[in-house]
């Protein structure tokens, strides 16, 4: 059942707020079988609005719609609805009531003006806001068949109407829908969609989707069915095949990220590592690690180093640090150590911008550099470098695991 979202406000279009309540509700909605086809901002123009829901409601069975409740001039959304499909605005007697109650309770005189939020078009009903003088509106068209459902645009009052008032009052969609994530790094995303091959193809079921995001490559995997437990199937199946096509690259799932899963390997193999960081990473291994307690008890020793060489070309910080390694290793202070070079913006000759550095990572049987240039800006390339040092251990380790089953 196709569905699409409305979000009201020209605090939104001019860039003002961000519009988070579509986000929101549209994953709310998928997760209820809903197709959401579209997402539609528009500014407090009263023309513009009321085409907005008319050509909405021809496209969609459902269509819900946030902002412009308040008791403002500029807040028109009631007045625009009950005008987009020739209805009378009526006052609801019990949200007057509400409404009124509301500023008794807070030892203050009602505006005359915030009467206007006890209005709803005639053929639609207002709907209870237990934390605003905002009553949302439901109204159900028979011509074109649609629900449209009108909600404050502040976030908190949002979430509780639709969950406590509107949930119940959507049109069923006749499917179930389940969602799983995969998380990748070593792959661009290019390279995953040639080697998941017909995975991606589009409407197909379960659609797998690709998004990359600080050199992660997620893969969301949608299945739609009958039932939970037919969606879980085809997602499992689905699922099975990434990793099978994927291999090691995948290191999780859903919002794990690496730092996560090395802490629990480490934690498995009773090990501990050690960080010494310079303006390649910028000291981002040493921040994941200090998150909680967990994680921390991992973390021997961590350091900044901001400046260690004086040109891209030097490499003493390379000699510096290693020797620092080797002997945090060597007094058993850790049993890997993570390196980071220092970082240098290049300016290439054809213009391109180019951030340089590179990672290392020592430890028993571990010796291993690799080079994380990349164009970009800075805070995307300490991401993708930090991500390298700490995906070079996650594999080692794996590999380790992988021997030790056969022995």
């Amino acid at each position: 059942m196709k569905a699409e979202i409305i979000a009201i406000g020209s605090e939104l279009t001019c860039g003002a707020r961000l519009d988070t309540n579509s986000q929101w509700l549209s994953l709310e909605l998928e997760s209820r079988g809903f197709t959401v086809q579209r997402h539609t901002t528009v500014a407090d123009d009263r023309a513009g609005m009321i085409r907005c829901y008319q050509e909405a409601a021809k496209r969609s069975q459902l269509v819900l719609i946030t902002g412009g409740l308040g008791p403002t001039l500029d807040d028109i959304t009631r007045d625009t609805l009950a005008e987009a499909f020739d209805q009378p605005l009526v006052q609801d007697a019990a949200s007057l009531q509400h409404i009124e109650s509301l500023f008794r309770s807070r030892n203050r005189e009602m505006p005359e003006r915030n009467k206007v939020q006890a209005l709803r078009p005639k053929n639609a009903v207002s709907v209870h806001n237990a934390h605003g003088t905002a009553p949302g509106i439901l109204m159900k068209l028979t011509d074109p068949d649609c629900t449209i459902a009108v909600m404050p645009g502040v976030p908190a009052e949002m979430k509780l109407m639709f969950h406590h008032q509107i949930v119940d009052q959507l049109p069923l969609s006749g499917l179930f829908v389940s969602r799983s994530v995969i998380r990748t790094f070593g792959f661009g995303e290019s390279d995953a969609e040639r080697l998941l091959g017909d995975l991606t193809a589009r409407d197909r079921n379960p659609e797998v989707g690709i998004t990359a995001s600080k050199a992660v490559i997620s893969l969301s995997v949608t299945a739609r069915a009958g039932s939970f437990a037919e969606c879980d199937v085809l997602t499992a199946h689905a699922c099975q095949q990434i990793r099978k096509c994927l291999g090691d690259a995948v290191f999780g799932q859903d919002n794990d990220e690496l730092h996560h899963i090395v802490a629990a390997q480490l934690l498995q193999h009773d090990a501990k590592i050690a960080v010494l960081e310079g303006s390649s990473t910028g000291g981002l291994i040493g921040h994941w690690f200090t998150e909680n307690d967990d994680y921390s008890a991992r973390l021997a020793h961590c350091q900044l180093f901001p400046r260690l060489a004086t040109s891209p070309s030097d490499n003493s910080w390379e000699t510096i640090l290693r020797q620092q390694a080797v002997s945090l290793i060597a007094d058993g202070s850790a049993d890997f150590v993570l390196l980071s070079s220092p970082g240098y913006l290049i300016h290439e000759d054809t213009g391109v911008r180019r951030q340089q550095g590179s990672v290392t990572v020592l430890g028993d049987g571990l010796d291993v550099s690799l080079d994380a240039s990349m164009t970009g800006n800075l805070a995307i390339f300490r991401e993708r470098a930090a991500r390298t040092a700490l995906n070079l251990l996650r594999l080692h380790l794996l590999k380790r695991q992988h021997v030790a089953k056969f022995l």
